[in-house]
């Protein structure tokens, strides 16, 4: 399940090598992208988004939790989000199973706030994504480091450094429409969008400015559906262990 787990960060995990490893831009270390302010349609790509090199594409769009990188972050410290997620059938493990979302950390900086998401894949065995995300004001979100935690493996930290809504990744806008959520505890007015990506597949996110963390009530892709199912405050970090943080190297 390609979006579910990060394969990159699974493989690094699992195989304990770094070396392996390989950023998502051209192999030197970047600048950290430069966010701009919120577009005011959050279907219009953003002209001044750094480009990524379409071999990479795949790589680097499983380093943004697609909650995040199709919705906005409503960084709230404590509040939580639950999903289910019901993978598409026929995959090698069908059914579905919940996925709780969190704000569980929040570092005011000199210039931003650096905020921890978590993402707990209820799972067998049971699985933790972290998101370290940098917010300035209203500036857009950027995505700073990534870790994974599959027990009793040490939990392994990869930079990214990219923008967490990154136009390229999202995919082109295919078509947007306001839309009722008439039932569900976030009934209410939402906005339906679909994004058509680079393989011909699309994406269809439901957006409500009622759902925490992420503002997104329901988001289909070609894998996997994933629907909220209820929220809430008093979220603590469930990592507990401090992540093997792996340095950006070169591609050989």
């Amino acid at each position: 399940m390609r979006r579910l787990l990060c394969p990159v960060c699974t493989a690094v995990l699992l195989s304990a090598t770094p070396a392996t490893f390989a950023a998502p831009d051209a192999g030197a270390a970047p600048a950290r992208p430069t966010p701009t302010a919120a577009p005011t349609d959050a279907g219009t790509p953003a002209p001044a988004d750094p480009p990524i090199a379409p071999e990479r594409l795949a790589e680097a769009r499983a380093l943004v939790p697609p909650l995040l990188l199709y919705g906005q972050l409503q960084p709230v410290l404590g509040t939580w989000v639950e999903y289910t997620v019901l993978p598409k059938q026929g995959m090698s493990k069908p059914g579905s199973f919940p996925v709780r979302a969190a704000v569980v950390g929040e570092t005011p900086r000199e210039h931003d706030t650096l905020y921890q998401v978590e993402l707990d894949y209820q799972t067998m065995p049971r699985s933790l994504i972290v998101v370290w995300v940098s917010r300035a004001g209203t500036a857009r979100a950027v995505v700073e480091r990534l870790a994974i935690s599959v027990p009793p493996n040490t939990p392994v930290s990869i930079p990214v450094d990219l923008l967490a809504d990154h136009a390229t990744l999202r995919g082109a806008p295919v078509r947007q429409r306001d839309t009722d959520l008439r039932t569900g505890p976030f009934a209410g007015k939402g906005r339906e969008q679909t994004f058509r990506l680079e393989s011909g597949q699309q994406v269809t996110v439901v957006t409500s400015a009622r759902v925490p963390v992420f503002g997104v009530e329901s988001l289909r892709e070609a894998e996997v559906t994933w629907t909220a199912q209820k929220g809430g405050t008093g979220a603590r970090p469930a990592l507990d262990a401090v992540p093997l943080s792996l340095p950006r190297l070169p591609v050989p």
